[in-house]
């Protein structure tokens, strides 16, 4: 499985070469807002992230500890940048902290969830909406996207924005509401 050479997979996901003091070789990022944030930061943002949740629960550091298996200074090590979190150890926050992978993930790496700062706003806050409905609910919405991705031609290229396409979100929407295929 031969795949895109490594120049095109590069170019085609718009990354860039950076050197990054945490690490020892070239690394490649993503830009987001003409900016390429650096390991340091991202653990910053998550480590504010972090005690940001755990602050919003009302839940001090001796409680959400041994939810964790650990003692109150090994947590803190987490929240004072001096640990790494694994990706098995962040779900686990999430799971006690009853937090979104969003909530903790999203103020580090908002291009994770959108080219733009505007994009990344309304599809986190879309997500956020999203959460609070019921399964039936959830449902419909899923089918009236799968719609407007059919009538906007998700092959060629269109977009939703796209003033070609609005009439035929239109059309997909009236068609959700009123219940025809």
């Amino acid at each position: 499985m031969a795949g895109p050479s490594l120049k095109q997979w590069i170019k085609e996901l718009g990354l860039q070469q950076v050197v990054d003091p945490r690490i020892d070789k070239p690394v490649y990022r993503k830009p987001f807002d003409g900016r390429i944030v650096l390991s340091a930061e991202l653990e910053e943002q998550i480590c504010t992230s972090l005690r940001g949740a755990r602050d919003r629960r009302k839940l001090p550091r001796s409680k959400l500890a041994p939810l964790l298996g650990l003692s109150e200074q090994v947590y803190g090590r987490y929240e004072n940048k001096i640990s790494r979190l694994t990706v098995c150890r962040l779900i686990h926050l999430c799971e006690v902290l009853d937090a979104t992978p969003e909530e903790i993930i999203a103020p580090a790496a908002p291009h994770l969830w959108g080219g733009t700062e505007a994009k990344a706003v309304l599809l986190l806050a879309s997500i956020e909406k999203l959460r609070t409905l019921d399964e039936e609910t959830l449902r419909d919405v899923f089918s009236l996207l799968g719609r407007i991705g059919e009538t906007c031609g998700q092959n060629d290229g269109q977009t939703v924005g796209d003033p070609e396409c609005r009439n035929g979100v239109e059309i997909a929407i009236g068609k959700q509401i009123d219940g025809s295929k």
